[in-house]
């Protein structure tokens, strides 16, 4: 009997051992109404089925996305003149309190601001200095360098950081480009949200805008591949650049995932909304196609050590 004791407090131990070293990998994950394609609030751990290859994943927590890390990027290769350029840096200046917030611009090669900040202030500053760099860039299309070059300003990775890609859905990269681009953004853990840029801009972008997802449609204008690179992070292509740009970058939730054991590098795995009756709508699920460990830091490599220009 005392053997039989022993022993189950030791199996009980060695569980117990097993499960602290168990850790969670922290997931963005957009959620839509398949029907009217809002997004569907209110989701719990409950609501989601999760599984690695025939094995099931716990989820241990969902919250939503909020004050996460976003990297606004506007596409000037279709050569937006200064005052559409102007309006978009307004819309962007206009980020909340707490959100940490970093702008670039590319054409034939990227310009950032200096570093991600939640000053207003040192925001607008900054965003005002690439304004008035941009004049200088060469007319051109460098898509791939300028998001390798933007994954990098993130350095290590945090849960929830996004890239928000303004563009006119343009895009003349080389298969070989693309591959390496999703192998970046799947080492990452970095989501790719995509918004279509108004070329001219109209007379006032907040108003003649109509709401975020009357481009939900316009996805035929944007490069398949483009929005299979956002698709394979998480993302989407949400809309048009408008008042409402922080609802793309701050949208759905953050999965807390266990990691199974022995993952030791990125692997495809399957989530899904339960049928929960009418409680849950159907929902179109936008998530990482791989989920990446969570054991080790992730830190952007860009190839040629190449940094970004102040």
């Amino acid at each position: 009997m005392r053997i039989h004791l022993l022993f189950s407090l030791a199996l009980l131990a060695g569980v117990s051992a097993a499960s602290a070293q168990q850790c969670a990998t922290q997931v963005a994950v957009n959620a839509f109404n398949s029907q009217t394609k809002t997004f569907v609030y209110g989701l719990t751990p409950a609501d989601f089925k999760a599984s690695f290859g025939h094995a099931p994943l716990e989820i241990s927590a969902v919250t939503p996305v909020f004050r996460n890390r976003v990297l606004v990027l506007l596409d000037a290769g279709a050569n937006p003149g200064s005052q559409a350029l102007s309006q978009m840096a307004e819309l962007v200046e206009d980020a909340p309190p707490g959100m940490p917030v970093a702008f670039g611009i590319f054409g034939r090669h990227a310009i950032f601001t200096r570093a991600f900040t939640r000053n207003p202030d040192l925001l607008r500053a900054g965003i005002d200095r690439v304004i008035a760099q941009a004049g200088a860039l060469q007319p051109g299309d460098s898509l791939a360098r300028s998001l390798h070059e933007a994954l990098e300003l993130f350095g290590t990775h945090q849960p929830g950081d996004t890239i928000l890609l303004v563009s006119s859905g343009a895009e003349r990269e080389s298969k070989r480009s693309m591959r390496e681009l999703q192998k970046e953004f799947r080492r990452r853990g970095t989501r790719l949200q995509l918004l279509m840029g108004l070329w001219p801009a109209p007379a006032s972008a907040h108003t003649q805008v109509a709401q975020l997802f009357s481009g939900w449609n316009a996805a035929e204008s944007f490069s398949s591949r483009l929005i299979d690179l956002a698709n394979s992070t998480g993302g989407v292509l949400m809309g048009f650049m408008n008042e409402d740009w922080l609802h793309a970058a701050s949208s759905g939730y953050m999965l807390s995932v266990l990691e199974p054991a022995g993952m030791n590098k990125p692997q495809p795995w399957t989530l899904q909304i339960r049928d929960a009756g009418n409680d849950v709508p159907p929902a179109d699920l936008f998530y990482p196609a791989q989920l990446v460990p969570c054991s080790a830091p992730l830190v952007a490599e860009l190839p040629g050590k190449t940094k970004p220009r102040p």
